[in-house]
């Protein structure tokens, strides 16, 4: 009598094999009890047998599909097993009469739900199966002895690490398509943390271990620490534990566990927890705690945690925890912990721990260091070399200028021009001196080294025919040292009162002043001088014809309301 047996084999190409084998003479048990026995007693040509011969029929067919679909699978990415699983597998104990019959499970469900370790048994000979590298499942285990101990300060060998990453590479399954519903339901199976697909399709969410393509997606996309080569695409949320090269597009949010090459685009928050090199876009904010090389654009925020090479722009704030190289641009606030070699432009604030470029700002400019420029509103610094420019300048040490409305300088070796300046190694003197024009005139003289601000005060009593006059002006000054000796020339406009000091006046008195001087003592000098004195009068008011020494020129204009008188002037006094 002759029997088939159908046996598994389990091997790496998941091959059904059938193998006939005599069985004597001794009767076989029957598949089907019950009923095919009597079936088989009542003949072979009875209605009752035909019926258990199609249903056996049936049965088979169904056998040989389940094992062509599994033989399928597992052709789609060899298992770690190699040559050696085939080898281990053809040991399996054959399906004779009377044995019971031991099935393995596929290949797929074995490699996803089984770790894989290559032993090499001690003392094995080179040519068995254990030296080969055979591949044997390890349960689990919480012994304490099973798990290895590192001593204080050990550090693993370096060859641990090729080994490791290979043995990971070598549990991945390789399916090219994917269709999932959500995370465990899907072509992949129910464990996709081993599984690499190159296009990945699911309606709610999709998960592999790595994904060399294209995964897509309404809510989400998520990959394991193979990272992505590719795209991700997702109404909701991209997320890659390990590295991504490619480009990852949502709504949401695009995370990255590792480096990020290439482009994430969304209008929530795009994260990378490692480097980024490429381009992050999003309405929301970017965020890299590593380094930045390549560019952020943002409406809220853009962080580089490390340093960027590149450029930053946002409407909020830009910030960078290291070096900056390139280009900060933000309506709000563009912040930089370090050096900045490049150009920070702002509505708000400049931050910067050291620049070597621009700070441009409609609002506040703050550097601890600078080697460049501050164009701003106000400009705060450190050390400067270069020029803050802006109505409010403020550094410590100044090498170059300040130009301002106010500068102030702990010490100034340059020049600061403005209405006010308060430097260190600059000019601030009090002035006391007669002229032509009032008898008494008080001044204050303010600048660097070269150039001054002058804030005059003058009071004249009545004297005979002469009235009561007050003169009040400001002017622009420059000055020569030479030793001992000092040279001024200056540009003074005042105005002329006749009852108060504050009264409208309808008089303005321009003066072209130049003076010299001698330095007696560190905090004394006397001076004298000559001006040039041009006197406007508007409006038919009193032409002040007693002001003046000397030959004077006179002009009527405006059918006579306006009158403009020219004379020279003296002047002599002392400054403090």
């Amino acid at each position: 009598m002759i029997a088939a047996a159908l046996k598994w084999t389990g091997d790496s190409s998941a091959r059904c094999r059938c193998s006939l084998a005599r069985a004597g003479r001794r009767r076989l048990p029957m598949i089907f009890p019950g009923p095919g026995d009597r079936a088989m007693r009542a003949g072979p040509h009875s209605k009752q047998s035909r019926k258990v011969q199609a249903m056996n029929r049936k049965v088979s067919v169904c056998a040989g599909m389940m094992a062509a679909v599994v033989a399928f699978s597992a052709s789609a990415e060899e298992t770690a097993g190699g040559p050696s699983s085939s080898a281990a597998s053809g040991a399996a104990s054959v399906d004779w009469p009377g044995v019971a019959r031991e099935l393995s499970a596929p290949p797929l469900v074995a490699a996803a739900e089984q770790p894989v370790v290559h032993t090499l048994a001690a003392g094995a000979p080179t040519g068995s199966p254990s030296a080969s590298g055979a591949v044997s499942p390890v349960a689990p285990s919480n012994d304490a002895s099973s798990m290895p101990v590192v001593p204080d300060g050990a550090h693993a060998p370096s060859a641990g690490v090729p080994e490791a990453k290979a043995e990971a590479d070598a549990n991945e399954v390789h399916i090219p398509f994917s269709l999932t519903l959500v995370p465990g339901l899907s072509t992949s199976g129910f464990h996709t943390g081993n599984v690499v697909n190159n296009v990945s399709i699911g309606l709610v969410a999709t998960h592999a271990k790595r994904v060399d393509g294209l995964a897509m997606s309404l809510a989400g996309n998520w990959v394991g620490e193979g990272g992505l080569s590719g795209a991700q695409l997702a109404v909701g949320a991209n997320l890659a534990q390990g590295p991504v090269t490619g480009a990852q597009f949502s709504v949401g949010a695009n995370v990255a566990g590792a480096d990020l090459l290439g482009l994430q685009s969304t209008v929530g928050v795009n994260v990378v927890r490692g480097n980024a090199e490429g381009a992050q876009l999003a309405v929301g904010g970017n965020i890299a705690p590593g380094e930045v090389n390549g560019t952020q654009v943002a409406v809220a925020v853009n962080v580089a945690g490390k340093g960027l090479l590149g450029a930053q722009l946002g409407v909020g704030a830009n910030v960078s925890g290291g070096p900056v190289r390139g280009l900060q641009a933000a309506v709000g606030a563009n912040i930089a912990t370090e050096r900045v070699h490049g150009l920070q432009a702002a509505a708000g604030l400049n931050v910067a721990g050291q620049m070597t470029g621009l700070q441009m700002s409609s609002g506040v400019s703050y550097v601890r260091s600078l080697s460049g420029a501050q164009l701003s509103i106000i400009n705060v610094g450190g050390e400067v070399d270069g020029a803050q420019v802006g109505i409010v300048n403020i550094a410590n040490n100044v090498a170059g200028a300040q130009v301002g409305i106010l500068n102030v300088a702990r010490e100034l070796d340059g020049e600061a021009v403005g209405i006010l300046s308060f430097v260190g190694g600059g000019q601030a003197h009090v002035q006391v001196w007669a002229s032509d024009v009032a008898l008494t005139n008080v001044g204050v003289k303010l600048g660097g080294r070269h150039i001054y601000s002058l804030f005059t005060v003058g009071y004249s009593p009545s004297i005979d025919e002469d009235r009561r006059r007050y003169v009040m002006g400001a002017g622009l000054g420059g000055h020569i040292p030479a030793g001992r000796f000092f040279f001024d020339i200056d540009a003074v406009s005042s105005t002329v009162h006749t009852k108060r000091l504050f009264d409208d006046s309808k008089h303005v008195l321009a003066q072209l002043r130049l003076t010299a001087g001698w330095q007696v003592a560190r905090h004394f000098a006397v001076f004298g001088g000559v001006s040039a004195n041009t006197l406007v009068t508007w409006d038919d008011s009193d032409p002040w014809k007693e002001l003046g020494i000397g030959p004077q020129w006179r002009h009527v204009a405006d059918e006579g309301r306006t009158t403009v008188r020219m004379w020279p002037g003296l002047l002599a006094g002392v400054q403090i």
